[in-house]
């Protein structure tokens, strides 16, 4: 008996060191990207000419790190799978998201949930596969999300994790700059790293400059302070350049609705606080098709549907058009959102 209580304690002491050990290793893992961090741009030989009074075409799309087919379930929201299910279904998925960037032909991509050396995606370099797919795009990458090796959940481990806003441009990029988010302050932060927003400026003809802005706000946190916050940050710096009468564009998922229904009870379904934007900016949003659905099971008739994703833009540009993709969420758990628009003088 007495054999038999040493090695239960002993045991115990070993799980007690082991988890130990983990915890340290996340803390000290832990670091946040410096804020307003200059952005390498991967430039191509020749650049379209932007200018003003003519119609381009802009797309927004979180491709779910290639890992969300129609039928897929995601253990956060409900469901039961936590990693992509294999290397060839993530290259399949984004094959699938290459063709609707090729029917489109958008002149500005904004990718979200870009994965590189991710568990949860089978380590394929996500931002390599389009840059190489799309050679004629000048291109800037920003870090959105970094993570240590989460064994969360324990049976499934979602493993290691680097993510980020890949932002494609047939006009000439002249400059990148990353800007963090504010991020929760508890232990929830281990899972939220490293929330930024990306602006990659475009020169137009007529001397002013393009900013075209990719973010992707949190999902899953409860805090209302913090999701203010990371609005307030947004909202300040696009509101500089729209005062300094240059064009301003943000694309991305914003995991508030931007029209149709609202559902509060999700943290990633809240309103979008539109009253607290600048005056200069407005949003454009599609109402022809949901742009998100829920992974609490597969798409069908019991998912709730959305419009999360679009734009937030100046007042001197004229949008001509914006529409969901409807893709019925083939190769993500979000359709693409595509605005024709023009520059004015």
């Amino acid at each position: 008996m007495r054999n038999m209580i040493k090695i239960i304690l002993s045991l115990l002491v070993l799980l007690i060191l082991i988890v130990g050990i983990y915890i340290a290793y996340v803390y000290l893992q832990y670091n946040r990207l410096p804020d307003k961090q200059t952005l390498s741009i991967k430039k191509v030989e020749h650049s379209k000419q932007i200018s003003a009074n003519q119609a381009y075409k802009i797309m927004t799309f979180n491709i779910g790190y290639g890992a969300y087919p129609a039928d897929y379930t995601f253990f956060m929201d409900g469901g039961k799978e936590v990693r992509a299910r294999s290397k060839a279904d993530v290259l399949a998925n984004l094959t699938e998201d290459h063709r609707l960037l090729t029917s489109e032909n958008p002149d500005f991509i904004n990718l979200q949930e870009v994965d590189y050396e991710g568990d949860r995606s089978f380590k394929v370099d996500q931002p390599n596969f389009f840059r190489t797919k799309n050679p004629e795009y000048n291109s800037s990458f920003a870090s959105n999300y970094h993570s240590a090796y989460l064994f969360y959940p324990v049976t499934q481990p979602i493993g290691k994790a680097k993510s980020g806003l890949l932002t494609l441009s047939k006009g000439q990029m002249t400059q990148a700059t990353r800007y963090s988010l504010p991020i929760e302050t508890n232990f929830n932060k281990f899972f939220d790293l490293d929330r930024a927003f990306s602006v990659s400026e475009v020169a137009v003809d007529n001397g002013k400059k393009l900013f075209i802005y990719n973010v992707h706000l949190s999902a899953f946190i409860k805090d209302e302070v913090i999701q203010a916050a990371q609005l307030t940050k947004l909202f300040d710096n696009m509101k500089a350049h729209a005062d300094a009468g240059d064009y301003v564009i943000c694309g991305g998922d914003y995991n508030h609705v931007l029209s149709g229904e609202a559902h509060p009870e999700l943290t990633w379904m809240k309103p979008f606080p539109t009253a607290k934007l600048s005056h200069k900016m407005r949003i454009v949003a599609p109402t022809n098709a949901p742009s998100v659905r829920s992974n609490g099971t597969a798409y069908g008739d019991h998912s709730t549907l959305g419009v999360i994703d679009g734009f937030l833009v100046s007042e001197n540009i004229k949008s001509l058009n914006i529409q969901t993709v409807q893709n019925d969420f083939k190769s993500s758990d979000h359709n693409p959102v595509v605005m024709t628009f023009e520059l004015t003088d």
